[in-house]
């Protein structure tokens, strides 16, 4: 074990560049907590990636994490070798990755487990993509969903409209500016509420509401 992890070490080490470049950007950096997730997404959208490929984004990943954290405290080169190498130890003794060495690298695998954990940190982290230039159209969200069976489903529907800046324009009508169909499914297909949700593009609106709107969503930075 002790050799395994020596050479994890120096995997990384012989790895990590004087000036990383990210893959991941600095929004979705922000809406994670820890470097271990970081790698759990990184793992989770490359399928099976070399530890040496992902450990350059790792460094990357603990400026960005902990610069906000201990914004009076510069760590070390090797503090941060230390710090990236025990992320992998905890996720793979945790289970949520596999590692199999290959030539002087190792290949890394998500597990069952960490796959279960990578939908949860996508759907709390979850965001509406937003688009180069917006066509001036809105998206409809229609929820008619029954409350006495699915009351708890309909009380954490509306919890994450809130969450991801859709404009309550009823109680069971949101407005988004941008397409949010992918990510409509995502959260529907997770409470179970698929059969009681409708996604529909508005072509006109009434022109005070869309004056409410286009101002509430300025205020939140969505629009410009």
């Amino acid at each position: 074990m002790k050799q395994n992890t020596n050479k994890i070490g120096m995997v990384i080490r012989t790895s990590l560049p004087k000036e990383p470049e990210p893959l991941l950007t600095a929004e979705q950096i922000e809406k994670l907590k820890t470097v271990g997730e970081i790698t759990l997404g990184i793992v989770g959208i490359a399928g099976i990636i070399m530890l040496s490929a992902i450990a350059p984004n790792m460094l990357y990943a603990f400026d960005k994490l902990f610069s906000k954290k201990y914004p009076n405290r510069k760590f070390t080169r090797k503090e941060k070798l230390r710090k990236i190498t025990r992320t992998f130890y905890y996720l793979k003794d945790h289970g949520y990755i596999r590692m199999r060495p290959d030539g002087q690298d190792f290949k890394i695998f998500l597990t069952r487990l960490g796959r279960r954990k990578l939908k949860k940190l996508n759907f709390d982290t979850l965001i509406i993509k937003e688009p180069k230039r917006w066509d001036g159209r809105w998206w409809q969200v229609a929820a008619d969903i029954p409350t006495e069976d699915y009351k708890w489903a309909a009380d954490l529907f509306r919890e994450k409209l809130k969450e991801l800046k859709f404009y309550p324009l009823q109680r069971t009508l949101w407005l988004h500016p941008y397409d949010p169909r992918k990510e409509i499914e995502f959260i529907i297909q997770h409470y179970g509420i698929a059969n009681f949700v409708t996604v529909m593009e508005i072509n006109r609106l009434d022109r005070d509401d869309e004056k409410i709107m286009t101002k509430y969503f300025k205020a939140e930075k969505i629009l410009n």
